[in-house]
């Protein structure tokens, strides 16, 4: 009978120091953490030149497995469009924009591009530099949703593209623990999708759990 009880109190003594371990090593790693900040978006159509920068609002939930390494997610939401004009003949936009029965006048049209919404999900490695100071790099996949209208001087209005757009992504990052449990994080990712090559600049703050 002593043994039994000796034998079941060792067992809840190693689980105890099993769960201690765990939770230190938890602690440790950084555990899951939440971010929100802004971020700044440029969108350049593949073989053309035509640049789009446009704004966006970014939320991030991740989990630092170990003191090197974690997951996480990334959630944007255009908040502006962004602006461009480009030089395009009435031939290829399949209107006479001057009522003039020549379809061969080159016209300069208008346009803004939006960002409806980017996912992404990432792995991550973290390499410690100092007591409050990490950089990081990451990838992943990501998937997009735009839209993209313009207008032409006559006034014509057309849209341009309602696309979905996904692609690997990769990036690296800067981040400053100002307290315990509160730091400041800042990225550079490029988002490499089929149509349009994204860059993009992140800066947010975090709450580690």
């Amino acid at each position: 009978m002593i043994s039994q009880i000796l034998r079941r109190a060792a067992c809840c003594a190693a689980i105890a120091v099993g769960v201690a371990g765990a939770a230190s090593a938890q602690t440790e790693s950084g555990g899951l953490y939440v971010q929100g900040g802004y971020s700044w978006l440029n969108f350049e159509a593949n073989n053309t030149g035509y640049e789009v920068d446009t704004n966006a609002i970014t939320a991030r939930v991740g989990l630092q497995m170990t003191p090197m390494f974690g997951i996480e997610a990334d959630l944007s939401a255009g908040i502006d469009d962004g602006d461009f004009d480009f030089d395009s003949d009435e031939d290829d936009l399949d209107f006479d924009d001057n009522n003039d029965g020549d379809f061969t006048d080159i016209i300069n049209v208008s346009g803004d591009l939006g960002l409806d919404f980017m996912a992404a999900a990432y792995a991550r490695a973290v390499f410690p530099v100092a007591d409050r100071f990490e950089i990081s790099a990451r990838a992943g996949y990501a998937y997009a949703e735009v839209n993209a209208n313009a207008v032409t001087p006559g006034g014509n209005q057309f849209t341009i593209a309602e696309d979905a757009e996904d692609g690997f992504t990769a990036g690296a990052g800067v981040t400053f623990d100002i307290t315990e449990n509160l730091e400041l994080r800042a990225d550079y990712t490029w988002y490499g999708f089929d149509e349009v090559d994204v860059t993009g600049t992140t800066v947010a703050l975090g709450l580690k759990f």
